[in-house]
């Protein structure tokens, strides 16, 4: 199994969620930045360092075939090339680093994923908390689980939660996000940024 817990200490670490704001977004300038991919969104960065997924059924119907880096998840998966971390409840982000906090948003999961790894500074993409021109993703692979109401206000309620636990800035750089827990600034502004 690989080394589940890599060192970024005092680095960006850049999340790729998969809201549809990220088509809007010129990823280019991810280059030289850290960068975990959630689910899907892995195809718009092929060059992620770390691919992370809390669901199972999304690894069997999506196998990422073709990814190069690190994957880790809370899920249930039978590959033993994948990373699996417990999943735990989140009041706030796990300290143990076998464990993830997380329950509606794998955001949370990545979120603390990065901070194990020694984050300076989190930058997020793509959580965008609300379908956008009627998308709810900005990949092109068809989710078969459909929508359940209330999920973005759940997440949102989550981030909030765990928000207080985090030791490092998040950066909100998802241009049309409803999310109101972290600041926003556009993604080339929050890069020149330096961590803490």
């Amino acid at each position: 199994m690989p080394d589940p817990m890599l060192d970024w200490s005092g680095e960006t670490v850049v999340i790729l969620a998969g809201g549809p704001s990220v088509l809007d977004l010129d990823l280019s300038l991810l280059l030289g930045h850290r960068v975990i991919a959630i689910n899907s969104a892995w195809k718009l960065y092929p060059l992620a360092d770390v691919l992370f997924f809390a669901d199972g059924r999304w690894y069997d119907r999506f196998k990422p075939m073709g990814f190069s880096g690190l994957c880790v998840t809370t899920g249930s998966v039978s590959d033993p090339a994948v990373v699996h971390l417990a999943k735990v409840a989140p009041t706030r982000l796990a300290t143990l680093r076998g464990e993830l906090a997380l329950n509606r948003s794998s955001v949370t999961g990545a979120i603390n994923l990065a901070v194990h790894f020694g984050a300076g500074k989190i930058v997020l993409l793509g959580v965008d908390g609300k379908f956008v021109d009627g998308r709810r993703h900005g990949h092109d692979d068809e989710y078969p689980w459909h929508y359940v109401a209330r999920s973005y206000e759940d997440q949102t309620a989550e981030f909030r939660q765990v928000a207080p636990s985090i030791p490092v800035p998040v950066i909100n750089c998802s241009p049309v996000s409803n999310l109101k827990v972290w600041p926003r600034m556009s993604l080339a502004e929050a890069l020149k940024i330096e961590p803490a």
